[in-house]
């Protein structure tokens, strides 16, 4: 065992770490790693979840590319998700672990969900022709009184974990405008799209002519978000705009 896993080992000695979705504590020899986050009971269910099929492509989630409406009319290139997000429920493995995500500021869980997607986001940069030092990777903010609350931005840690295991820089492309922070989730499609077109807006000192930008988060519902800044950033001056998020609402895996 080298020094870092020894020193990994005393941590969890003293502060054990417990299972992001189900809550027990993680065992040393089930999670060896220090960025494990699921016990094995989970992490057998969040496997059973990555290959659930999708009604549109017919391919298991992790390789379908499919993407909202409102994402094809912003001219996504591409989109690339790790499992369905169960719809109104609290108990699936995938719901538990984005909503610790939202309201725990821990680097183990965007690691956990970066090294899944590190392969789609291997594919956008062959599709690209770019190299990792070529593609930036941005996030869709987190608004301002959540990150307050929880003190923790759920999309920029995972893109900052991409980042990190990829090689590709990430940057702060996008702000959210004041005033404009109002929840996603308890609105309708209709207001979810104004809302997120009034949202956000291009960070002044963004650089973007010709780029090849991965727009990230945790979670799409109707793409409104995605679709949004995706739209903001081809405007900007980004040749090529790709997304990545952890999880798709599965009302979008049926959806025409």
């Amino acid at each position: 065992m080298g020094l870092q896993g020894l020193l990994c080992r005393v941590r969890d000695m003293l502060f054990p770490r417990k299972c992001a979705a189900c809550g027990e504590l993680l065992d040393w020899y089930e999670a060896p790693h220090s960025h494990d986050v699921l016990c094995s009971v989970c992490l057998s269910k969040w496997e059973k979840e990555q290959d659930k099929t999708c009604g549109i492509c017919n391919k298991p989630v992790i390789e379908c590319a499919c993407m909202t409406e409102e994402m094809e009319k912003a001219k996504c290139l591409s989109y690339r998700k790790l499992v369905f997000y169960r719809h109104a429920t609290a108990d699936a493995v995938q719901n538990r672990l984005i909503f610790y995500m939202k309201r725990v500021r821990d680097a183990e869980a965007p690691i956990f969900l970066a090294e899944r997607l590190l392969p789609a986001l291997e594919d956008m940069r062959n599709d690209s022709g770019r190299e990792p030092s070529d593609l930036i990777l941005t996030y869709i903010p987190r608004g301002r009184n959540a990150k307050l609350e929880y003190g923790t931005d759920q999309a920029e840690q995972l893109a900052r974990a991409l980042s990190a295991l990829s090689g590709a820089p990430v940057k702060r492309l996008l702000l959210r405008n004041r005033g404009k922070n109002k929840q996603q989730k308890t609105l309708s499609a209709t207001a979810r799209i104004r809302n997120a077109r009034e949202s956000f807006r291009v960070a002044p000192k963004a650089v973007l002519d010709g780029k090849t930008v991965i727009l990230v988060d945790d979670i799409v519902t109707t793409g409104a978000g995605m679709a949004a800044c995706a739209r903001l950033l081809r405007r900007a001056g980004a040749k090529r705009v790709y997304c990545l998020s952890a999880a798709s609402d599965d009302v979008n895996r049926d959806r025409k």
